[in-house]
């Protein structure tokens, strides 16, 4: 069998034995939502490299190994690593450990008889269970299963991971940390986190996702212990639906910093309403092979999204950012920016389209990719696209890929700065614009000490520096 045949016997196989069931086979319109995406990726298959949004991008990692998709069992790290993961005692968190929903790590609001305006909070176990037809009306309506295969894929699997419904005129003060944790396994494990985040009219709401590594066994110690390319492989097949409701406003935040030996799989998909504004603030460390798909759909009137990035790769990564913007009604603003610093034999993808549809007149859109090399072996393709479909708007568009300024070097360390610091202080100064993007003090305190970590490892590995502790830092 092929990796495509592979996930779908998967699928059967855990489907219909009964000590490894996916969660909501009572419904029927859950059990036909799961259906039609596994006719979906039967018909799609994993991509290939003449598939044109994939052709930098091979999934050899993904179709030699065959992974388990069984629950992972509960959690069996010891206390010290338990007292690791980071917490925001200030906000609300969903802690979910190989896939599995960790209710004792959690903190959610209570559970109360309160009307239907209130806020809900849950993981998608509870939600399967107690909000059926909230999902039903929503789930799948905006990742279509048909032109995604990986979300047709995290669909078949769908089983746990985290509903928001935000109702009207509610502000959600405290950040929601939705924190997925993968440990080393003794086999190759598959999870499939489905997040589905819902703001109705004129509602307010801070959302964290946050993929860690955290290692378990192999006598390994540690959360900064880095898991070796022996060990099983974790895929990470993540799917994010967000839906924005008239003048909703939601600020998104996502850092990935898996084990180098891991693959993540990520796609965002939101759609906008009128005057409805959507920021995300995403940031790539880890992983072996990475792909993140992100598509905004600007649907209303005077509807606004801003995306900035980050990515830090070293050693033999492979990045591959894939964004696409459309701009459906008139006076839409979008802007973007991603920066990558690129180490070793390191690999970064980055193809941006703003799609200006006919109807979006007085559009106004920028977009700019800028890459920093620090070493003659990394490689980056990257490709910023325009199609202009209206003739009354406000569009740019940018790439860079360059090497750290000899001057700049020799300036500072004729001020007495050696070059590694010298070069750790430009590299810092680079992705610097896109960190000051984050304005929760809680988040910056998550997500500014791994990337400046990060940094400083692909400069001086053989020095290790931890600009900041979670627990120091009272998170």
């Amino acid at each position: 069998m092929n990796a495509s045949e592979r996930f779908c016997h998967a699928y059967h196989q855990t489907l219909h034995t009964p000590e490894h069931a996916l969660g909501g086979n009572n419904d029927a319109w859950f059990t036909q939502f799961r259906e039609q995406a596994l006719d979906s990726f039967s018909a799609q298959g994993l991509p290939t490299a003449k598939t044109e949004n994939w052709k930098y991008t091979r999934l050899k990692p993904i179709e030699q190994v065959d992974f388990n998709h069984t629950t992972a069992p509960a959690t069996t790290l010891p206390q010290d690593q338990l007292d690791a993961i980071p917490h925001c005692p200030n906000g609300y968190q969903l802690v979910f450990i190989n896939g599995r929903f960790e209710e004792s790590l959690s903190r959610l609001p209570p559970i109360t008889n309160a009307p239907i305006q209130e806020t809900i909070l849950c993981d998608f176990h509870r939600a399967i269970e107690t909000h059926s037809d909230h999902l039903k009306s929503t789930l799948g309506k905006i990742a279509h299963t048909n032109h995604h295969p990986f979300a047709a894929l995290n669909s078949m699997f769908t089983s746990n991971g985290v509903f928001l419904w935000v109702h009207q005129n509610n502000h959600i003060q405290q950040p929601i940390h939705c924190l997925f944790i993968s440990t080393t396994m003794d086999k190759p494990n598959v999870c499939h986190p489905r997040l589905l985040l819902i703001m109705e009219d004129n509602s307010e709401a801070t959302v964290f996702e946050h993929y860690m590594f955290i290692p378990e066994f192999k006598g390994l110690k540690g959360p900064n212990t880095q898991q070796t390319t022996e060990s099983p492989p974790c895929f990470t097949n993540a799917v994010t639906e967000i839906l924005m409701g008239p003048n909703a406003r939601m600020q998104h935040y996502t850092l990935q910093q898996e084990s180098p030996a891991n693959i993540h799989i990520a796609g965002l998909h939101v759609m906008q309403q009128p005057s409805s504004y959507f920021s995300n603030h995403s940031f790539f460390l880890g992983g072996k092979l990475t792909r993140n798909d992100i598509r905004i759909s600007l649907a209303g009137k005077a509807a606004e999204c801003v995306l900035t990035g980050g990515y830090c790769i070293g050693d033999q990564q492979h990045l591959d950012q894939h964004i696409q913007i459309d701009h459906l009604e008139p006076e839409c603003h979008s802007r973007t920016l991603y920066k990558g610093v690129i180490q070793d034999h390191a690999r970064a993808v980055f193809n941006g389209k703003i799609v200006v549809h006919p109807a979006a007149q007085q559009t106004n859109a920028k977009l700019v990719n800028k890459n920093l090399l620090l070493s003659t072996k990394g490689h980056v393709d990257t490709k910023p696209e325009l199609q202009i479909y209206a003739d009354d708007v406000v569009c740019s568009h940018g790439a860079t890929v360059g090497q750290l300024d000899d001057a700049a070097l020799f300036y500072l360390q004729t001020r007495g700065i050696t070059k590694t610091a010298a070069k750790t202080l430009l590299a810092s100064a680079f992705i610097g614009e896109t960190l000051e993007s984050i304005s929760q003090p809680l988040i910056q305190k998550l997500i500014i000490p791994p990337v400046l970590n990060q940094l400083n490892q692909l400069i001086n590995p053989l020095k290790k520096t931890v600009f900041s502790n979670h627990k120091k830092e009272g998170l």
